[in-house]
């Protein structure tokens, strides 16, 4: 899946469940190539280690639901006795309904505004995300009142978790109805992507699968196995292959 969009003046690609460069062309300054198997060392690429956590979607689904913790099981099995609502939304749907993304973007920034920080969704990425048919939403409600968002990216085979965000924060919610609904709609998610032939579930990023924080230890109760790439950032033009120089040498000297 390749997509461009312009970030503060430059344009910038995106590559997604790509592992050879031979086989886009790109034009824009700047290249971010997503999951490769091998680092890329050099003058005009930037390259960063990734941890995250893989389901093997090809297992039984019972086999997929004996591996996740039985405490979660368990909020899972409750959860599905309280009157929830689940919708899937499909990137053509995205296009057509742009509340449904207004809401992920409204979910998401409050999020990070409790925290004191102001975060805010690339709306324009979403859309070409959209554009391309990889983007999918879930949600899982409650009363008519939106609980957890989901969305993924996804190219047929493999699946990656983008935002997971939770509407508990406020106040407004029981905040353990929201924890609940939110560990069911993951599953309710793998099951989804199962059912369409995806093979591998990834969790989107882990900080470190040796010493995991709050958030790691939350994705590493539903079984999924730690699994390392690159993220590539290679300068194109000359402006791109300058700007990663920049980049460098900014690091160096932080």
């Amino acid at each position: 899946m390749y997509i461009s969009y312009k970030k503060h003046g430059i344009r910038i690609g995106q590559v997604w469940f790509e592992e050879e460069w031979k086989k886009t062309k790109p034009c824009p300054a700047l290249v971010l190539f997503h999951g490769m198997k091998e680092r890329e060392d050099g003058n005009d690429a930037k390259t960063e280690r990734f941890h995250t956590l893989a389901n093997d979607l090809s297992l039984s689904e019972e086999e997929l639901y004996s591996g996740i913790h039985k405490n979660v099981r368990y909020e899972i099995r409750k959860n599905e006795k309280e009157p929830m609502e689940i919708r899937v939304f499909e990137a053509q749907e995205l296009l057509r309904s742009p509340e449904r993304l207004q809401e992920l973007e409204a979910m998401y920034e409050a999020l990070y505004r409790s925290k004191g920080m102001n975060q805010r969704l690339n709306h324009e990425q979403l859309l070409c995300y959209a554009k391309t048919g990889a983007l999918v939403l879930t949600q899982v409600l409650s009363q008519e009142q939106i609980l957890v968002i989901h969305s993924y990216l996804t190219d047929g085979n493999q699946t990656r978790l983008l935002h997971s965000v939770s509407e508990f924060r406020d106040g407004t919610c029981d905040a353990s109805l929201v924890a609940r609904a939110n560990k069911r709609l993951h599953w309710e998610d793998m099951k989804l992507f199962k059912e369409r032939g995806v093979s591998l579930y990834d969790w989107g990023g882990i900080s470190d699968p040796d010493h995991p924080n709050g958030i790691d230890a939350f994705k590493m109760k539903f079984g999924g196995k730690p699994l390392t790439y690159y993220n590539v950032l290679k300068g194109i033009t000359v402006l791109g292959r300058l700007g990663i120089r920049v980049m460098k040498l900014k690091n160096k000297s932080a």
